[in-house]
């Protein structure tokens, strides 16, 4: 396999190479698996480096004066290349400034360092070459710099080719058929390397596996018996003997070296206690820094522990599940003497279907199906859990991993030769040993929707970010008609019946294959049928974009809407919905004649369950289009989301449904069959008190004796931490023509962000207001040294926050996924600017529908429902800048409503500071200035 390559990275003024320039190159030459030779030359670009690429690399304007041009060293760099094969970490960025430096394409053989680690090192957290070296411990000698990159992706190269020449033969020969179908340029290594096993191992062993890592069966640790809602008495779990783990100098003190006892910790334990032994329902606000988590899982897993009562607890975000399941929960067996067992539960969707992998893999695949299962092939050889989370996927890898989940549908239970296996009936078995169950909102209301046939039964329910309460319940109680999850089923529907077709029945044959062709006959009818339906629907729209020039914007249109063009919407609609049934029952007809044979034969039982499983899953996707089309329930909304875009080839849109009242449905369907429920985050109230959650999540409907409310000011000095100014002359956004109002946004922008020497976080409310900001701004600010980074311009916003993180005078433009969930340590934060009140749209269907609903009951939305979920958000944003005790900083808000409209004390009162400032931007720009260098002192972030 030992081939001569050349590695190559570069470094560049950005990242188009019609218009951005070479400024640094560095190759490095293997011969035989060993670094012979390095080349390295700086190259003058002929113009300014931006402040990021400085930032970035380190190199300066200065460093490049006399550097050669890069007319003057492409020759000497493509003669240096010759005929060797290229190799690069994302290496087509690196060959489109050569071939655009080099006038002509180069043609030779090149491999990406990036798909062989997603190869071999499925389950990493990044695929960045730093995160890789520092994984693999390789010596990457400081990174964005051509030479040390380019040395770095060598060392990694040779490294992931010996892990590649260490597998099983029989994987190897599975994933070098995977990748040639995937047409991936690793196909040649992959096939030399195969040879040249065989020709030194004639003899060695061939698996035919397809996974290697079978974890050893596990003595059952936790023989206690553990139940859902208890029948027997409850045993009264004692407050004192929770609150003494908490004190100064006790257990939980002796595990975290920084620890501070908090008395709004203490007294929150006893809430959740009291909330347990008296059977209660408990709204608990707890503001940041008090420690809420510990102060719910520690009375929870007493109580689970003494009564044999299983405790669920459900969160919001990933990320706050991920430091329950891997911070808090680890800590905490520390500290509580009688062993428990905690679980993770998700989904079957997240786990991996042996059966349908098998079936799967056998069959012929699309290059990006084909590149996927090879990334699962070696992943199966380490996964004990089989779930998805470790692989790393990407979009488009999300939705084929579809077609080899578990699902219910289709699974064939203990008939399954993969039974003893299967990584879904471990993770259920694995929860239903559990005393606590850690899930989110989503398979919570999931277990709801299926009658509780997801999740263990449990008693005691904490729901933690419950602020998200109403919104997650509108989403998953809701119906979905989504265009490119109906096009994948008909494309699974498509490959699956000729998968069949190629099948010999045992008996029936004529009839067999008649209905087969049937069914394919209606499934192009369909196809063409949606097509158009979709066309239309497109069409009603396209001058609707206002904003074409981005990749996307989205669009929402409410159902039913007058005219005539929804009549032939509906029509079209009709006729889909007709169709699909149509289908379905044919997919449905071939399942029953496969069940006589299922009997006799093994073979077509998984075939069996699989057709079955499609014609089910296309009668679902009919009831659905038919339910939002005919606007079955009247106490649904209903509303179709588009993406628009003059760019885009495949758009995605999706027919909706939500519940109006989302609190009734609540209460029936979840509080109304609980003893005890906890509720808490960190924002529930609004004006100091509880009436808004309870209203909206049908908490109201219980009686008043059995609801608890409490509320904890955070232990931080928020007064002497942290200054609220807000700004009285910015016009409100609509007020004034666009221009001046951006004008005067991007003169109070800039004079902040100078002020506070980048460190700023600024909150929008639009996207388009956020771009164009954006765009007037960033040159403005790097002629004061400050790097601007924008959500949806510079990259996801994980990369984002890394960034900003890391770097110094570094201002972040962020929408409405930044105003909370984030964290920014140390001294990256010093102003968070608030530039509009976060009301929603009183144009988004479900909001405009809710609006609808209360004014029919005669009560004030706007009051009762738009400016309690704004407050609520206000506060998520305002609390993105104390984090710790030691914080300092400043918040400034822009839209002077907050002080001249009868609304604006609640967002005032809402906060936990006391007193604000207010004036004209100098001279909130002046004490923003007096604030930080006063503070400089006594927090090294200011």
């Amino acid at each position: 396999m030992e081939r001569n390559y050349v590695v190559c990275d570069l470094e560049t003024t950005g990242l188009n190479p019609q218009t951005d320039r070479i400024i640094e190159v560095g190759l490095v030459r293997i011969r035989q698996g060993e670094i012979v030779d390095k080349y390295h030359t700086m190259v003058n670009p002929g113009m300014p480096l931006p402040l990021k690429i400085k930032r970035i690399t380190g190199i300066d304007d200065y460093d490049l004066a006399d550097a050669p041009a890069i007319a003057d060293v492409i020759s000497n760099v493509v003669d240096y290349i010759g005929n060797d094969a290229i190799v690069g970490h994302n290496i087509n960025f690196d060959l489109g400034f050569l071939s655009a430096a080099h006038g002509l394409p180069l043609n030779n053989p090149h491999y990406d360092t990036v798909e062989l680690a997603r190869l071999l090192l499925p389950g990493a957290v990044s695929y960045r070459l730093e995160s890789l070296c520092s994984k693999l411990e390789i010596d990457a000698g400081g990174s964005h710099r051509a030479l040390n990159d380019a040395l770095a992706a060598a060392n990694l190269m040779v490294m992931l080719l010996r892990k590649m020449r260490d597998l099983d033969l029989g994987i190897l020969i599975q994933l070098n058929k995977l990748l040639g179908e995937a047409h991936s340029e690793w196909n040649g290594p992959a096939s030399e390397l195969i040879k040249e096993l065989l020709t030194k191992f004639p003899d060695r062993k061939i698996s035919h596996l397809s996974y290697l890592r079978r974890a050893a069966e596990k003595e059952n640790q936790y023989p206690r018996s553990v139940r859902g809602p208890s029948a027997g008495e409850k045993l009264i779990l004692e407050q004192e003997d929770v609150v003494s783990l908490l004190k100064e100098g006790g257990p939980l003190a002796d595990v975290l070296p920084a620890y501070e006892y908090r008395p709004q910790q203490e007294a929150m334990v006893c809430e959740v206690t009291r909330a347990l032994n008296e059977s209660k329902f408990l709204l608990m606000e707890a503001g940041t820094g008090v420690g809420k988590s510990i102060a719910y899982l520690l009375p929870a897993i007493l109580w689970s522990i003494k009564n044999k009562e299983r405790v669920l607890v459900a969160t919001h975000t990933i990320n706050l599940q991920e430091q329950l399941w891997f911070k808090d929960i680890p800590m905490l067996t520390e500290i509580i003497k009688d062993p428990f067992h905690a679980a993770l539960a998700k989904g079957r969707q997240n786990y991996i279907c042996l059966r349908r992998w098998f079936g799967a893999l056998d069959s012929p695949h699309q290059p990006d199906e084909a590149a996927f299962f090879a990334r699962v092939l070696l992943w199966l050889g380490v996964t004990e859990t089989g779930d998805r989370s470790e692989l790393n996927t990407t979009p488009a890898e999300s939705d084929i991993w579809l077609t080899i989940c578990g699902e219910t549908e289709g699974c064939l239970g203990p008939r399954c030769p993969y039974q003893k296996d299967c990584f879904v009936s471990k993770a259920r078995k694995n929860a239903e040993n559990a005393d606590l169950i850690i899930t989110n909102h989503s398979l919570l209301f999931s277990d709801i929707k299926a009658e509780n046939r997801v999740l263990p039964s449990f008693g005691p329910l904490v729901i933690d970010e419950a602020h998200h309460l109403e919104e997650s319940a509108t989403t998953h109680l809701g119906i979905q008609f989504n265009k490119k999850s109906f096009n994948r089923w008909l494309w699974i529907a498509g490959r699956e019946l000729a998968k069949l077709s190629e099948k010999a029945p045992p008996a029936d044959g004529a009839k067999w294959f008649q209905m087969l062709k049937t069914a394919q006959e209606t499934r192009l009818e369909l196809l063409e049928a949606s097509r158009l339906f979709f066309e239309q629907l497109y069409e009603m729209v396209s001058g609707s974009a206002a904003d074409t020039d981005y990749v996307y914007s989205s669009i929402s249109l409410r159902l039913p809407f007058t005219g005539e063009s929804f009549e032939v919407f509906l029509e079209n609609g009709r006729r889909c919905v007709n169709l699909l049934r149509n289908f379905a029952g044919d997919i449905k007809a071939c399942a029953g004649l496969m069940e006589i044979w299922a009997l006799s034969e093994e073979a077509w039982a998984g075939l069996l369950r699989d057709t079955a499983s499609l014609g089910l899953a296309g009668e679902t996707l009919a009831g659905d289009l038919h339910f939002i089309l005919e606007n079955i329930d009247t106490r649904f909304v209903y509303w179709a989301d588009l993406e628009v875009s003059s760019r885009a080839v495949n758009r995605n849109c999706s027919l909706n449904a939500a519940p109006v009242d989302v609190g009734r449905l609540l209460f029936d369907r979840l509080f109304n069959n609980k003893e005890t429920v906890v509720l808490t985050s960190a924002t529930l109230t609004v004006s100091e008190g509880f009436d808004h959650i309870i209203e909206r999540t049908g908490l109201n409907y219980l009686s008043g004796e059995r609801l608890l409310k409490t509320s904890f000011d955070s232990p931080f000095s928020y007064d002497s931490q942290a200054m609220l100014c807000i700004n009285r002359d910015l016009p409100v956004q609509g007020a004034v023509n666009d221009d001046i109002y951006l004008e005067k946004l991007e003169n109070a922008l800039n004079k902040l962000i100078v002020t506070a020497g980048g460190r700023t976080l600024v909150l929008f409310t639009s996207h388009r207001i956020l771009r164009e900001a954006y765009r007037r701004l960033k040159p403005l600010l790097e002629i004061h040294d400050i790097c601007l980074l924008g959500h949806g311009i510079d990259g996801s916003r994980s990369r984002l926050l890394e960034e900003f993180r890391g770097e110094g005078r570094t201002a972040l433009f962020g929408s409405l996924s930044f105003w909370e969930g984030i964290d920014v340590p140390g001294d990256a934060l010093a102003c968070v600017i608030i530039v509009k009140l976060p009301f929603a749209s009183p144009s988004v269907p479900v909001i405009e529908a809710r609006l609808e609903d209360l004014a029919s009951q005669g009560k004030d939305g706007f009051k009762l429902l738009s400016v309690p979920q704004a407050v609520i958000r206000f506060k998520q944003g305002f609390g993105r800048l104390i984090r710790s005790s030691s914080d300092h900083g400043c918040v400034v808000v822009l839209d002077g409503r907050v002080l001249n409209k009868s609304y604006g004390r609640q967002f005032l009162i809402s906060l936990p500071v006391r007193r604000h400032l207010r004036g004209g931007i100098d001279f909130i720009a002046k004490k923003v200035a007096e604030w930080l260098e006063n503070n400089q002192d006594r927090c090294p972030r200011c």
